[in-house]
């Protein structure tokens, strides 16, 4: 319960960022954007790491190299997201992102890349998919 919690909580917040980040790069630029976006998170996760005294910054050692490569994912992510929220609208783009994501995680699992258990596909993932991608072309109607 907890974890649909915290999936519908970030989905708010992806949304909720998204706007500001497009209104923030009007402004000032989509890279400037992004990087302000960047900082700002991680001082918000260091305060918090920090007031939780969470000490397990050491173990970074035993993490892999191309793992903690996630934060310049995430800078082509918000720049991703900036420059598709100005082009198509929030809605369009939120909706193609999920599906965007959805899809590469069946991927992941399908195969088991990253260490991930191997999943079989069936029918009703590649079902809620296509029913997905026919809800964006009706969006885009």
């Amino acid at each position: 319960m907890r974890g649909t919690l915290f999936a519908i909580a970030g989905g708010f917040f992806l949304t909720l960022q998204s706007v500001a980040n497009a209104r923030i790069s009007s402004v000032i630029g989509t890279w400037q954007a992004a990087t302000i976006t960047q900082m700002t998170g991680f001082l918000v996760a260091l305060l918090v790491a920090l007031l939780l005294r969470d000490k397990t910054f050491k173990e970074m050692k035993h993490v892999k190299p191309i793992y903690l490569s996630g934060g310049a994912l995430a800078a082509i992510v918000l720049f991703s997201n900036i420059t598709a929220v100005h082009r198509m609208g929030v809605t369009l783009t939120i909706s193609i992102f999920l599906i965007a994501q959805l899809l590469l995680a069946l991927l992941i699992d399908w195969n088991g890349w990253f260490g991930m258990v191997k999943r079989r596909l069936r029918m009703p993932q590649v079902l809620g998919i296509a029913l997905m991608i026919a809800g964006v072309v009706i969006l885009k109607l």
